[in-house]
């Protein structure tokens, strides 16, 4: 399966959601968005009162719980639809209590491990394209086609930006700017599966690139990969 998958790897507002939708959309691939499934578990901690250092505790909730994610890729500029029970968190997992969370959460070895077990199962069931912070590393380190994106931080705080303002909420440039900062510096540090840049990924620096520019790019990256095999 690994001839059919592509991983988008990088920090937070690189444009990752984005382009593995889109690209996910005009290949005919799965999208699988990694990071609603830490942002979920996240959720489940906080409306739970659970110390967001307790992982035995997220894990047992998380293990009682029913979660779905559809990928429906129809719109490009929305996230993944997950439900929680039978409820649309979609927009709950993208608040900023949860943004500010996250990164504690993920961090944790217990809840990484679990869900990337399950990140490994679906991918292992479809030609995918999944987009989180240890896709190229850790998730499929042995896919065909792996992408680091990047950009400079104030392109990052911009696009933060205007995901806030979608989602009917608002914050401080310097705020989201402290915050992504931060974010960074604990998904860098972490013990386990780090963001790093993946061996043999490509790495593209999207801060004055266009949507169309990166998806020519990297489907063009992804079929000389598949021509090499």
């Amino acid at each position: 399966m690994k001839n059919k998958i592509i991983t988008i790897d990088g920090p937070a507002g690189s444009g990752k959601s984005t382009i593995a939708k889109l690209l996910a959309k005009k290949l005919g691939l799965i999208y699988i968005d990694t990071g609603s499934m830490y942002r979920t578990l996240t959720l489940l901690a906080l409306e739970n009162n659970i110390d967001l250092n307790d992982e035995e505790s997220i894990l047992r909730i998380a293990k009682k719980s029913d979660l779905k994610f559809d990928n429906n890729v129809a719109d490009e500029s929305r996230y993944t639809k997950v439900l929680l029970n039978g409820r649309d968190i979609s927009l709950d997992i993208r608040s900023k209590k949860v943004g500010e969370a996250v990164s504690i959460v993920s961090k944790l070895s217990g809840v990484r491990k679990y869900l990337v077990e399950l990140q490994k199962k679906m991918a292992s069931n479809n030609p995918s394209v999944l987009e989180g912070r240890d896709t190229g590393s850790v998730v499929c380190p042995d896919a065909i086609c792996k992408i680091y994106l990047t950009a400079n931080i104030e392109e990052r705080v911009k696009r933060r930006e205007k995901q806030l303002c979608e989602n009917n909420q608002s914050s401080l440039k310097e705020q989201i700017k402290c915050e992504i900062e931060n974010r960074d510096k604990i998904d860098s540090s972490r013990n386990d599966s780090p963001l790093i840049i993946p061996d043999g990924s490509t790495v593209i620096d999207t801060t004055r690139m266009t949507i169309e520019e990166e998806f020519n790019l990297i489907k063009n990256i992804y079929h000389e990969k598949i021509k090499e095999t």
